[in-house]
């Protein structure tokens, strides 16, 4: 007997059912995905219960409103990159190291986590939007970690004492688009590894013997 699928091809696949905080999960990095794609202006409800397989309904039951999506796409992707920072410099390994460990960490990120880092490109670009000022304190955190790092290493002598450690954390922010961009589009290994020794050499401003990373 000749089996009518016309019914079941029809029917939308649902997604598996999970606990709350797991389906909170999954749907900020369905929408860190769609946010990717769309930019954050242009990401919306409609959008993320496509990418995630569920109702549209589902979505707004846990982000109410739009402003609310966006804040949790830009909590999880400031946590990625503050988390990271935070781990690295906690070290008390000389500072130089710590500078080169924290640029390596964070072109391995990109690899990793390469959604959330052009979400983070879009956010750093809305100069003056309605975002700007939480990505100004996103940026100060990571910035502060830096500094910390780079005041130390004046006082080691293993960093130039001409260095002002403020303008050293934000010219490596500035530096971490051009890493950023290197991955994304596929620069070899090698050509990554070189430049970012030359970004910790150029902000130590002549390392003290010994203390070369």
């Amino acid at each position: 007997m000749k089996t009518d699928t016309s019914v079941s091809t029809r029917v939308r696949r649902r997604a598996p059912r999970l606990a709350p905080e797991a389906r909170r999960a999954q749907l900020i990095e369905c929408a860190t995905r769609v946010f990717a794609r769309q930019g954050i202006a242009g990401a919306r409800h409609t959008e993320l219960a496509r990418e995630a397989g569920v109702a549209v309904s589902t979505t707004f039951a846990y982000f109410p409103t739009r402003e609310d999506l966006v804040a949790a796409v830009l909590d999880s992707v400031e946590r990625l990159f503050v988390d990271l920072a935070r781990r690295v410099h906690a070290s008390d390994r000389p500072a130089p190291q710590i500078l080169l460990e924290h640029t390596r960490a964070f072109a391995d990120l990109v690899d990793e986590q390469p959604d959330a880092t052009r979400v983070w490109l879009d956010w750093s670009s809305a100069v003056g939007g309605e975002y700007w000022p939480r990505y100004r304190a996103f940026e100060d955190r990571v910035a502060s970690e830096l500094a910390r790092t780079i005041a130390r290493g004046q006082r080691e002598g293993s960093i130039n004492s001409e260095v002002a450690p403020n303008e050293g954390a934000r010219i490596m922010i500035g530096a971490a688009y051009q890493i950023a961009q290197m991955k994304l589009s596929g620069r070899p290994r090698d050509e990554v590894a070189t430049f970012l020794d030359a970004l910790v050499r150029i902000i130590a401003g002549g390392l003290a013997a010994g203390n070369a990373p």
